[in-house]
């Protein structure tokens, strides 16, 4: 299985509505015109002169009403914020977990700029963040920083090779190889047959620093703290489900003739082609393959689970396209979920805000920022995942890679 997460640098500001918006336009009515359900549509933005919604005169992400919630910052007002300012805020690692992090298979992270151009080994910035504790017996290589904050520290069954800085709010075992190309703080104690620090050890002061071959730049007894690096406190989780309930009437399903229910129990293999536009859509469930095609800056909002047992295909066509999918409840299928391209991964974000597990089948092709904090993650099989996940844990049966797309953070550029 290949799974991939997408970035905005390439954005370039829409200008009037022009022949190209308005043949998408035409496209997209050809492909709902068969399945459309006969039912009063919800209310749009209105029109400029050109005849597209003034939400397309804008770039950048969408400009998305919600409760205040910009991860961290939620004061219960009815704001206004820009998804891409959240992707900033949420999309800070290559994976971050809200409990720990326990696995018998490897991973491996590293990063690159999709800005600069697709994927190359050897990136550096892919860092992970694991709110708990860490119990591996397979090796781990981590491109970036790693942070481990649970007191329970990290039980190691396999050798350890961080890029970056190294933080383990406890003790750090067992008898494996440890390599940190920047500072290492551990707050317990260490036992290992090797630890190599590039830059700095500290640990606190009692705690015993076993390891029959040690090596570092220097080394300080000193207090260590470390804080949670993934925001998965109450206070700081998106409330997706509000995001989507604030656009139940301000959206442009109109201009599709799309209604709220066109995908609910929907019969036979579907295609949705989308034009730049924020679309409101109950749960989606039906027998057939499902497939989103979007064309320009589309926001599409879930009222409810995505629950497939045919394949569920996300389509960036064009330089411009880019995604944000918010699904109130969970998202599912029992057959492969292909979303986005991983040539840019930081352009498809994905908001999952549902409890529960998100099973990701043998054949899944993710190129995607997930968030999923209320949600385990399981993959079937070995995966590649092109951009990040941040989940409430993750079960992998097979090794997992994640290529991490720096131009994520990015995402806010232009937002208006």
């Amino acid at each position: 299985m290949t799974v991939a997460v997408t970035s905005s640098a390439r954005r370039r500001p829409p200008a009037r509505p022009t022949v190209a918006w308005l043949v998408a336009l035409a496209a997209a009515l050809a492909a709902v015109a068969a399945g459309c359900a006969g039912q009063d549509v919800v209310a749009i933005d209105d029109l400029t002169d050109g005849g597209a919604p003034l939400y397309c005169q804008g770039n950048g992400p969408p400009i998305l009403v919600g409760d205040g919630i910009t991860v961290g910052e939620g004061n219960g007002s009815s704001d206004d914020v820009c998804s891409g300012e959240i992707a900033v805020r949420t999309f800070r690692h290559a994976l971050c977990t809200c409990e720990g992090y326990v696995t018998s298979t490897r991973l491996d992270t590293d990063s690159f700029d999709s800005a600069a151009g697709p994927y190359t080994p050897g990136g550096v910035a892919g860092p992970v963040g694991i709110d708990g504790v860490l119990q591996t017996s397979a090796a781990l290589a981590i491109g970036g920083d790693l942070t481990v904050a649970g007191g329970g520290g990290a039980a190691l069954g396999g050798d350890l090779d961080v890029v970056g800085d190294l933080a383990v709010g406890g003790a750090l075992g067992t008898a494996i190889a440890v390599t940190v190309g920047g500072d290492a703080a551990v707050a317990g104690s260490i036992d290992l047959a090797a630890l190599t620090v590039a830059g700095t050890l500290t640990v606190p002061a009692g705690e015993t620093i076993g390891a029959a071959t040690l090596t570092t730049g220097a080394t300080v007894r000193a207090p260590v703290t470390v804080e949670p690096p993934c925001a998965c406190a109450p206070d700081d989780l998106i409330d997706i489900a509000d995001f989507v309930l604030a656009h139940r009437g301000d959206n442009e399903d109109a201009l599709l003739g799309l209604t709220p229910d066109r995908l609910t129990d929907y019969v036979g293999d579907t295609t949705l082609v989308l034009p730049c536009g924020r679309y409101y859509l109950g749960p989606v469930r039906g027998q057939g393959a499902l497939t989103l095609r979007v064309t320009g800056r589309v926001a599409i909002l879930v009222d409810g689970d995505v629950s497939l047992e045919a394949p569920l295909t996300v389509i960036l066509d064009g330089d411009d396209a880019e995604l944000d999918l918010l699904i109130g409840g969970l998202l599912g299928s029992t057959d492969a979920i292909v979303a986005g391209d991983p040539a840019r991964p930081a352009s498809t974000r994905i908001y999952v805000g549902g409890d529960g597990v998100i099973n990701l089948a043998g054949g899944s092709t993710l190129a995607a920022n997930l968030y999923a904090p209320r949600a385990a993650v399981s993959l079937s099989g070995g995966a590649t995942v092109h951009g990040s996940l941040f989940v409430r844990r993750l079960e992998q049966s097979a090794p997992v890679t994640i290529h991490y797309d720096v131009d994520v953070l990015r995402a806010d550029v232009g937002c208006f």
